[in-house]
């Protein structure tokens, strides 16, 4: 990427943010975005590579913090049961997320067609090495699917932009909906 104008570089951001919002990833056109931004084509390609680069620069940063979040060996804290893992991390989630709602969104929403496409995917394999150990006797699928449903709910929260409160009581409901059933079932 070339660093000579950091004006126009600061036009490509903000006119790619614009573009993938309204059109995710894969609708976007490099075209709209360099108009919007005041250069050519040419001159684009002059700072970014491609629009896969643009995108990875817009979202890079948010799918690392939330992907180290959830992985299990992270430096996050230590954990005494799967509720302090989950709950933790999904409230820390939730702030980060509304904290940087634009470029989490598009990790959400606008992603497919990129490296990122299957990110909630890569999230929902990280918690469940996580939880592995407080589940013991459970089926992996199994685990991996309840743990798929919450993040399918995270998400829902953020493309409907339910914002910071509504979007934290409801994870706490979630994960409290979860937490009694794991109960019920790690008993038997």
């Amino acid at each position: 990427m070339n660093h000579a104008d950091p004006q126009t570089i600061k036009n490509i951001n903000a006119a790619s943010l614009k573009e993938f919002i309204a059109k995710g990833y894969k609708n976007a056109s490099l075209r709209s975005i360099a108009k919007e931004a005041g250069v050519t084509t040419g001159a684009f390609y002059g700072y970014y590579k491609s629009k896969e680069v643009l995108f990875s620069s817009i979202v890079g940063e948010h799918a690392e913090y939330i992907r180290n979040l959830f992985s299990s060996d992270s430096k996050t804290g230590t954990c005494d049961s799967y509720e302090d893992f989950g709950k933790s991390r999904f409230t820390r989630l939730i702030v980060y997320t509304f904290d940087n709602i634009d470029g989490v969104r598009l990790l959400v929403a606008g992603s497919e067609g990129t490296s990122y496409g299957e990110f909630f995917h890569e999230l929902t394999s990280l918690m469940a090495d996580g939880l592995k150990p407080y589940m013991s006797g459970l089926n992996d699928e199994f685990i991996h699917s309840l743990i798929s449903g919450l993040f399918a709910s995270y998400c829902e929260l953020v493309i409907h932009d339910a914002g910071r409160c509504q979007a934290g009581n409801a994870m706490n409901t979630l994960w409290e909906f979860y937490e009694a059933g794991w109960r019920t079932v790690l008993k038997r």
